[in-house]
């Protein structure tokens, strides 16, 4: 999981519309995501930071009403990183 992480991130850092669009896949509202779903968004935020914020909306969106849902530490921890 991490190496597919990676993966997209580095793919992100070139073509963050391609890589945004798998996550965002993954990232539907009402449902708590996968640690890695979430990391990789975390990752690729910190590796392209202006290819992101045109996503800001949608992610920040999702993710807040997500964060009630989040019960575990390592969930909990994930959203704060």
């Amino acid at each position: 999981q991490q190496a597919a992480s990676s993966a997209l991130v580095a793919v992100g850092r070139r073509f963050v519309n391609c890589a945004m669009e798998e996550l965002l896949g993954k990232f539907q509202p009402g449902v708590l995501p996968h640690y890695y779903v979430v990391r990789t968004l975390a990752d690729l935020a910190a590796a392209n930071v202006f290819g992101m914020v045109p996503f800001l909306n949608s992610v920040l969106g999702t993710m807040l009403p997500m964060l009630g849902m989040a019960k575990a530490d390592p969930m909990k921890s994930v959203f704060c990183y």
